[in-house]
């Protein structure tokens, strides 16, 4: 049986391959970032930029995730709605367990009210995505148009994380190389 949600995921192929494409290169990138750098994720690096670092992984792995799902071919959304439901479910527990991770660090970089907006973006994602997954199981081709919003919400939020994550690297070689300016 072919139904009006399925006609309409068929119509998305190509933003869903570009997410899935796009994603997973950046996911890579990362990987070798954190690959060259093992000592951020070491238990005694910044447990802030640890959870940073692991959010924005998952954020493109989430990515991905919903990039490959949308160019499974299929005659009923059922599939579809049940997946978006568990991506959406697993982001929003994702997020609260970094918050609270992050608000234990001692640092208080990583715990202030401005690092904390950082989850506001993926929280609404994955809020959207409960949203659309209870649409998709209604048959709601309609609903689709806010696929958008997911992926703009995460990207956004995986591209400032990776950034941030990027200059913490940068600031924290640029420490280890400094001369000290003690005399030692």
């Amino acid at each position: 049986m072919d139904t009006e949600l399925a006609r309409a995921l068929a119509e998305w192929h190509e933003f869903f391959a570009a997410v899935a494409s796009i994603s997973g290169t950046l996911v890579g990138l990362l990987f070798v970032a954190l690959g060259l750098n093992p000592a951020i994720m070491a238990d005694t690096g910044p447990a802030g930029l640890r959870v940073w670092a692991g959010q924005t992984f998952h954020t493109f792995l989430v990515l991905m995730l919903l990039g490959l799902i949308g160019l499974v071919p299929t005659d009923v959304g059922e599939g579809f709605a049940i997946t978006l439901a568990i991506l959406g479910a697993l982001g929003i527990l994702r997020v609260a367990s970094d918050v609270r991770r992050v608000r234990l660090d001692p640092d208080p970089e990583w715990g202030s009210r401005q690092a904390l907006t950082r989850f506001i973006s993926p929280t609404l994602a994955y809020l959207f995505c409960l949203w659309l997954a209870w649409r998709a199981w209604e048959n709601d081709a309609d609903a689709l148009g806010w696929l958008i919003a997911i992926v703009f919400l995460l990207t956004i939020s995986a591209a400032a994380s990776c950034w941030d994550i990027l200059k913490a690297i940068g600031d924290l070689h640029h420490d280890e190389t400094r001369p000290d300016s003690t005399g030692s």
